[in-house]
C-alpha cells in the first residue's frame, strides 16, 4: 500500500514537471553579446505563453510553429529567444522593431520609426523626451534603448560594416528585428535579417545574476581578437 502511494506520488510529480516545462524553461546564459543586462553564467526563466504557445523544443529537436499563435504579446524592448535562421540554435536578444516598423543603422546609432509613422514617432519621443533627428524619410528616435537599458559599443571595433551601418528597412509582417546589447559583440537580425514569428519560443521573465566582484568584471572578454569578420581599430 505505502509503495503504491510513493509510485502515485512520484508519477504526479513527473506529471507536474512535465507540464511545468512545457510552459517555463530555464536556459544558462553563455556568451556576451547581451552584457551587461545578461551575462555569461546567468540564469534566467524563459516563459512560452505570453507570446503564443511555440511547439517546444527537447533534445535540439525544434519544429517552427505555434498551436497558440499571440503575436501582440511581443513589445519592443523585450529578451526574447528565437531560433537562428540558420544555425538552428535558440538565441537571446532584445527585440528593437516590430512589424511595420522602420529602421537603420549609421555609424553605429540605431534609428527607429514606429510604425513608419513620422508623426507617430514625433509624438512618442516628445512624450518621453526621447531625441530626434529629421532627414528626408521623416522623423526617428536615435537610440532609443540607451535611456533605459545597458546598450554598450567597443569603440575600437570598426568592421565589419553590418555593425556600423544598416540600411533603411521596414520590418515585414510577422517578422521582429533582434539585436544584442553588446552591440559590437552580436550576431544578430543585422547579419541574418529580420526573425519570422515561427522562430521565436518564449520569451524572459525572471533573471539570477550572480554576484561579480571588480575582478571578475574587468576579466570578461569582450571581442575574440581572432574572429575573422571583426576589424578592429589600432592605437
Amino acid at each position: 500500500m505505502k509503495l503504491k502511494k510513493m509510485l502515485k506520488i512520484t508519477l504526479l510529480t513527473l506529471l507536474a514537471v512535465g507540464v511545468f516545462s512545457l510552459f517555463i524553461r530555464p536556459y544558462r546564459v553563455s556568451d556576451i553579446s547581451m552584457n551587461y543586462a545578461l551575462m555569461d553564467g546567468d540564469l534566467v526563466w524563459m516563459e512560452n505563453l505570453s507570446t503564443g504557445f511555440h511547439v517546444p523544443s527537447f533534445f535540439g529537436i525544434y519544429i517552427d510553429r505555434h498551436l497558440w499563435s499571440r503575436e501582440e504579446g511581443i513589445h519592443r524592448g523585450e529578451i526574447l529567444a528565437f531560433r537562428h535562421p540558420l544555425d538552428r540554435r535558440l538565441y537571446l536578444k532584445r527585440v528593437v522593431a516590430l512589424p511595420g516598423d522602420r529602421i537603420f543603422e549609421k555609424g553605429k546609432n540605431f534609428y527607429l520609426q514606429l510604425g513608419a509613422d513620422s508623426n507617430r514617432t514625433r509624438a512618442f519621443a516628445q512624450k518621453h523626451h526621447l531625441p530626434l533627428v529629421q532627414n528626408a524619410l521623416g522623423s526617428w528616435l536615435v537610440n532609443p534603448y540607451m535611456h533605459y537599458y545597458p546598450v554598450v559599443h567597443d569603440p575600437t571595433v570598426v568592421g565589419p560594416k553590418e555593425l556600423i551601418d544598416y540600411p533603411v528597412t521596414t520590418i515585414p509582417p510577422h517578422r521582429y528585428f533582434f539585436m544584442g546589447d553588446f552591440r559590437d559583440n552580436s550576431t544578430d537580425s543585422r547579419f541574418f535579417g529580420p526573425v519570422p514569428y515561427r522562430y521565436i519560443y518564449s520569451k524572459l521573465f525572471f533573471v539570477w545574476q550572480r554576484a561579480r566582484s571588480l575582478e571578475a568584471l574587468a576579466s570578461i572578454s569582450h571581442y575574440d581578437q581572432e574572429h575573422p569578420l571583426v576589424i578592429r581599430k589600432k592605437y
